[in-house]
């Protein structure tokens, strides 16, 4: 039996260039300041990438929210999954991964 990886459904993502399935957990930690590139087609990955789009409705060009998902289908949705799935080899958890801070 293989063990899934525990990811959280707010950070997962399909590259905006060539829609491979992302999951920010996976991300090198060092370049958490940098650009991240999608592992598949080695191109800069945006806030589209996980869902976001610029919020209009906010003066500053900084705001942003997020309109749609990976569902356990591995595609977008509109709105948001209440319960976790599994997709591929994640755990996908679709509340809040609490971290302990020891």
């Amino acid at each position: 039996m293989t063990t899934k990886t525990l990811v959280s459904l707010e950070g997962l993502g399909l590259c905006e260039h060539c829609g491979a399935l992302l999951s920010i957990d996976d991300m090198p930690g060092d370049s958490i300041d940098a650009d991240w590139a999608c592992q598949s087609c080695e191109k800069i990955l945006s806030h589209v990438s996980f869902g976001f789009e610029l919020d209009e409705t906010k003066k500053e060009n900084t705001d942003f929210k997020k309109i749609k998902w990976v569902g356990p289908d591995g595609q977008w949705v509109s709105e948001k999954p209440v319960k976790d799935f599994d997709l591929g080899d994640w755990s996908v958890q679709a509340e809040p991964i609490q971290y302990p801070f020891y």
